[in-house]
């Protein structure tokens, strides 16, 4: 297979020391969805339809498999290839703020829903209509599809009147926190909590604010970190809310799940991704759409940091349940760390030099198609 080297799992730096029964019940949580919603098969990655015979396979078995059970499942049905690079791990999170259902004098920066008029196309769409082929959505005019208003037209009211808000915030960076982890949990006055989740972008490609900040000398690509961009523009004040309208691309929001009356419930349990599948701290990962297959698991040796100046070995199984406009390239990949301010510090922080490998399906049916 081009751009992967076959390997075993006793090349794999702390296989024997692994959570199998974690992992496996990680990767059982994903079968069904799988099977309800098949993943599309990525030209130099996996098959779905060998991928989906393994997740029934999975889905079907007993939730009490045993460590050593759950290691064997793994070593039976998928082939280890380490790719030809190391690669970089960063992290999200989903965050919680406060929020109004109304604005007033402190929360008067919304998350917006989806306008009616943008609508999500296929790759081919968007090449047809001289996009990239990684533009998802399009706004639809009577001239064909044209991107949406930039963040910069937003920022300066082109959606006012329209009735889009969901929910109101108070600082403009908590709106943009939002958007580029694509969920979260709000915060409301009397303290039940929505959750809302990614439902469309304007369209513009991502420009990513630390590439710009590192061109301008501000930092460099050694020393940038999330909370290190976030605590500059910040201190930056109304031009730091202008540095934000660099980035063209939009994100539009739905609400997806109120919690009831208690701050936090269940904080592992994540948004639902791409894949259509809840994420899982520490064991779902976003990867690049158009190099993976939604579903593979993906084994990583790094190190995590720890503390101010500390870094903790982690060598384990995560599995490809997200994408981001960010997330290009095979060796890329961003873990969801889990919600919360302590999870974003991690977040934040986490910009790692990884070693990745594929776990590739064995296949079963050398005739099957896939989906």
């Amino acid at each position: 297979m081009a751009g992967l080297i076959k390997t075993g799992f006793t090349e794999l730096e702390g296989w024997d020391e692994e959570d199998h029964k974690a992992a496996f019940a990680a990767f059982r949580h994903s079968s069904s969805y799988l099977l309800q919603s098949p993943p599309t098969s990525r030209e130099k990655s996996a098959r779905a339809q060998d991928l989906l015979l393994i997740a029934q396979k999975a889905f079907d078995c007993s939730q009490d498999l045993n460590a050593q059970q759950a290691r064997c499942f793994f070593e039976d049905n998928f082939q280890p290839y380490q790719l030809q690079q190391h690669g970089l791990l960063t992290g999200y999170y989903q965050p919680q703020f406060e929020g109004r259902r109304t604005p007033d004098a402190d929360f008067c920066h919304p998350l917006y829903k989806r306008p009616g008029d943008l609508i999500p196309i296929s790759s081919k769409q968007a090449l047809a209509a001289g996009f990239t082929k990684e533009t998802s959505f399009a706004r639809e005019t009577e001239q064909g599809l044209a991107f949406h208003l930039s963040r910069s037209e937003i920022m300066a009211g082109g959606l006012d009147g329209l009735g889009l808000e969901l929910v109101w915030l108070k600082d403009p960076l908590d709106v943009y926190i939002i958007h580029i982890q694509g969920s979260a949990r709000i915060v409301l006055e009397d303290e039940t909590i929505l959750r809302v989740a990614f439902d469309g972008k304007s369209g513009h490609p991502y420009q990513s604010l630390g590439k710009i900040l590192i061109k301008k000398g501000i930092f460099s690509a050694d020393t940038i970190t999330m909370d290190g961009l976030m605590a500059y523009i910040k201190a930056l004040g109304d031009a730091g809310s202008k540095l934000l309208a660099e980035n063209p691309s939009y994100i539009f929001f739905k609400q997806v799940q109120s919690d009831g009356n208690k701050l936090v419930q269940d904080p592992d349990q994540g948004p639902v991704a791409a894949a259509g599948i809840p994420l899982v701290a520490m064991r779902s990962m976003a990867v690049d759409r158009h190099r993976h297959t939604f579903g593979l698991p993906f084994w990583l040796q790094t190190n995590l940091p720890s503390g101010e100046n500390e870094q903790t070995p982690f060598n384990q199984l995560v599995f490809a349940h997200d994408t981001g406009s960010a997330i290009t390239g095979a060796a890329r990949g961003d873990l969801f760390v889990g919600t919360g301010a302590q999870a974003g510090q991690l977040a934040g922080r986490l910009q790692q030099q990884t070693a990745f490998f594929c776990l590739m399906p064995i296949k079963r049916t050398e005739n099957a198609e896939g989906s």
